[in-house]
């Protein structure tokens, strides 16, 4: 097992175990009011939308690498509902070496790496970022991070997935054989995988 493969292993019992055992306990509701539409606050459904964005951000960043023997895509979709849970496994039970052609019709690959398609995910997250900074109180988002497992085991996974998409962009970086320069860009959450994919837009 490779020094990555084990980074994941622990990273990811690691981060099971905080979500059972050391994260609050109970959602207080705030899933209810989410899936039925009952006056969330903004900024909760702000983190709430992002984390279903971040999955077609992921998509579009690693449709074009499923050359692994163990399929990739059943990973992506996992992520619209475990987020990074069902990502990380991936990165530990794949093996660079066992590669193979890209499993996932060309046609397919180009559709999420249009600009059109990267344009209305970067439109759709300007529109919720500033709904939830305008309209929503984070002072009772920080509370309900404090109190409820549903809320603070979202805001893990969002930051998680923030540090995957720096660690894929540097992934992508490597399997090209490239300068390792541009993976800080995935720092910057939802955006700067987007704004990486442009430039790889403009590149090709």
């Amino acid at each position: 097992m490779s020094l990555r493969q084990r980074i994941f292993v622990i990273g990811w019992i690691a981060f099971v175990l905080y979500a059972i055992f050391l994260a609050p306990e109970g959602s207080h509701g705030y899933l209810q009011q989410l899936m039925t539409m009952d006056d969330p606050d903004p900024f909760l459904l702000m983190i709430f939308s992002f984390l279903g964005i971040y999955p077609l951000v992921f998509v579009s960043l690693l449709i074009g690498e499923d050359r692994s023997r163990l399929p990739l895509w059943p990973f992506l979709l996992g992520m619209f509902m475990l987020g990074a849970f069902a990502l990380m496994p991936y990165f530990f039970l794949s093996n660079a070496r066992n590669m193979r052609e890209g499993r996932v019709p060309g046609w397919l690959v180009k559709v999420f790496h249009t600009r059109f398609f990267i344009f209305i995910l970067i439109i759709v997250t300007v529109v919720l970022l500033w709904y939830g900074i305008v309209y929503g109180d984070f002072i009772s988002y920080s509370q309900a991070f404090q109190i409820s497992n549903f809320v603070h085991v979202m805001t893990i996974d969002f930051i998680v997935l923030t540090g995957l998409s720096i660690f894929v962009i540097y992934w992508k970086e490597h399997r090209r054989g490239r300068a390792n320069q541009r993976h800080w860009m995935g720092i910057i959450p939802i955006f700067g995988a987007l704004f990486y994919l442009l430039r790889l837009k403009e590149e090709s």
